[in-house]
């Protein structure tokens, strides 16, 4: 759905703003978005946000650029997240502090225009970088709670 955004560079229909919608507010309180820095803490962050699931899937992240929501002005504050399965990017996660349908759709708008980018982390196609392949890469940072879900999902690579 997002990639047909971007391939247009817009909002293709009603029906896709709401789903964006949807799943930019998913869950509850305000937005909550990842900053990563780098490729390991996209991978971190997938692992850990399966991890928090429980079960083994694939996961495409949508890597907004900050000038979205700038340029738009919703406010973003960083809100660590203490209890995320891979605590070393805890760090990372912050909260769009709006609710607004308008304003989130002109920050969406303005990602499909090519600020920002997509990323798919698949389930467990051996020849990929699968999550299988990133559970086992870092087994040794996900916390004890979700210690034995990694171990399982990680086993054919340890």
């Amino acid at each position: 759905m997002w990639k047909a955004g971007i391939q247009q560079q817009a909002v293709p229909s009603p029906d896709h703003a709401t789903r964006y919608l949807r799943d930019i507010k998913e869950g509850k309180g305000f937005p909550s978005l990842w900053l990563a820095s780098s490729p390991e803490d996209l991978e971190k962050i997938a692992l850990g946000m399966l991890l928090r699931k429980g079960h083994l899937d694939s996961v495409n992240l949508i890597g907004f650029n900050e000038l979205c929501f700038s340029n738009v002005g919703i406010k973003v504050n960083q809100v660590e997240d203490t209890n995320f399965p891979v605590p070393t990017v805890g760090n990372l996660h912050y909260e769009l502090c709006t609710s607004n349908d308008a304003e989130l759709i002109a920050a969406i708008e303005l990602f499909l225009k090519g600020n920002g980018c997509f990323q798919e982390f698949v389930k467990s196609q051996p020849d990929k970088n699968n999550m299988r392949k990133i559970a086992a890469r870092y087994i040794n940072e996900v916390s004890e709670q979700y210690q034995a879900k990694a171990e399982e999902w990680a086993k054919q690579y340890l």
